[in-house]
């Protein structure tokens, strides 16, 4: 029996995840810093083959632990899913750099820990597959949202180069791009608009977006299945954007020069900037 290991499997797309490879005849080992209070993934235990484990990406030891726990009992490793993540935007005059800390400690240096200690067991074998969970932001950089878009954009560079890097042992690396998907990681801040003086249009307007893409947002199943064509496909890509929003803005941002984007995003007025942006993105993203 294959066997895969998915980090941040408390809710969201982790949690769809391992639901998705247990009913497909995977031995899944879904990872939670705090299994304790994972109530859903506790459900889905229950129900499915899924074994919970315990891990904190954040931390070495903890790291270390979960992935020889998951050897012990299986074996053998076949695929590593890092998913876990969480937010931290905000004008980066004003972000607090110890909340930028954070975001960098899971969303980069997380699976950075996770494929160290995974890469020596899938090198031996000659075989495997890791997939990393980015982001449209991982891909486009809006006004406000700095330091989450940072720390995709530093895991998209680092997951192209250790691609590169292990394809000669068999191994398999790709990078799963969402829009903008119905997670907990999109819950809108409770934060007043005027505590983020003088940036509140740039915050204004990113919640805009956030909120007219979640009408229709991408669901965290569709990312599942796109995490396990990345793994299964005959002609395996490095990138997958995953949701319409996905497709259309990276598509959108390519096809205009840097010094658009950047101009377009700085209209003082709100007027001005939804034209601008229509214009360079299409309709329908913010309003």
């Amino acid at each position: 029996m294959r066997s895969i290991l998915i980090t941040g499997c408390s809710s969201g797309i982790g949690l769809a995840t391992a639901r998705h490879f247990a009913t497909r005849g995977w031995r899944v080992f879904a990872g939670a810093r705090s299994p304790e209070t994972a109530t859903n993934l506790a459900a889905a235990a229950a129900e499915l083959n899924l074994h919970i484990v315990r891990v904190d990406v954040t931390e070495d030891a903890s790291v270390a632990a979960c992935v020889n726990q998951v050897i012990d009992a299986a074996g053998h490793l076949d695929a590593l899913v890092n998913n876990a993540g969480i937010g931290g935007g905000g004008p980066v005059e004003l972000a607090k750099l110890d909340r930028a800390h954070a975001t960098f400690e899971t969303n980069y240096f997380g699976p950075v820990r996770m494929m160290k200690a995974v890469l020596p067991h899938m090198r031996a074998r000659g075989s495997g597959a890791i997939v990393n969970i980015s982001s449209l932001a991982g891909r486009v950089c809006l006004a406000a949202h700095g330091h989450y878009a940072a720390s995709k954009w530093a895991l998209e560079a680092i997951t192209e180069c250790v691609a590169a890097e292990v394809r000669p042992f068999g191994i398999r690396v790709a990078l799963i791009e969402p829009g903008v998907v119905l997670t907990p990681i999109f819950a809108k801040s409770s934060t007043p608009l005027t505590a983020y003086a003088p940036y509140e249009a740039a915050i204004r307007r990113l919640w805009t977006l956030f909120g007219k893409q979640l009408e229709k947002p991408t669901q965290p199943a569709e990312v599942a299945h796109a995490i396990e064509h990345a793994i299964e496909t005959s002609e395996p890509q490095l990138r997958y954007p995953v949701g319409t929003d996905a497709h259309t803005l990276t598509a959108a941002r390519s096809s205009v020069s840097d010094e658009q984007w950047v101009a377009g995003q700085a209209h003082v007025d709100d007027e001005s900037f939804y034209e601008t942006m229509e214009r360079l993105m299409g309709k329908g993203v913010f309003r």
